[in-house]
């Protein structure tokens, strides 16, 4: 068996932790950082009005009601329902399915280690992955059918 100086073995040794070792990891985003805030709030049962995008990535016509979202794909939403509780918003997917709900429902996304869903009474906070927006259709209200409108996917 062949043996080597101490020095050497040393010396190799921190070569390969410098040199041989290192991985380029991808750095994942902060998920305590959120590209745009929208807020949104009810006409009785009858629509949803957004009140207020502040942030980037997000767009709609304020203070109309059930219009369109449009939605940066690779951003990160928060989105605050001032309607609160009796209207859970919903992002619905391609054949009428669940991708996001603030209630009860579990959407097929919250899951998504990459999407990281959070949601309360109050707020939903997420992702927009490239997956997710293959699917996306209209947010709607849990509760009430007439309060739906379009989301827009766009790079």
């Amino acid at each position: 068996m062949k043996t080597y100086p101490k020095l050497f073995v040393t010396a190799l040794f921190t070569m390969i932790l410098a040199f041989g070792c290192s991985e380029d990891k991808e750095e994942m985003p902060d998920p305590n950082f959120i590209n745009a805030t929208i807020t949104v709030n009810n006409v009785a049962t009858s629509a949803y009005v957004f009140t207020a995008i502040e942030g980037a990535g997000a767009s709609a016509s304020l203070n109309m009601e059930n219009t369109a979202l449009t939605l940066k794909i690779g951003s990160r939403y928060a989105i605050n329902n001032e309607a609160g509780r009796p209207h859970p918003f919903l992002i619905m997917g391609i054949g009428n399915t669940t991708l996001l709900a603030q209630n009860d429902v579990v959407g097929t996304f919250e899951s998504n280690p990459a999407v990281n869903f959070v949601a309360t009474d109050s707020t939903m906070i997420f992702t927009l992955t490239s997956e997710m927006a293959t699917q996306i259709a209209p947010y709607m209200c849990g509760r009430h059918a007439a309060m739906t409108g379009n989301i827009n996917a766009v790079d």
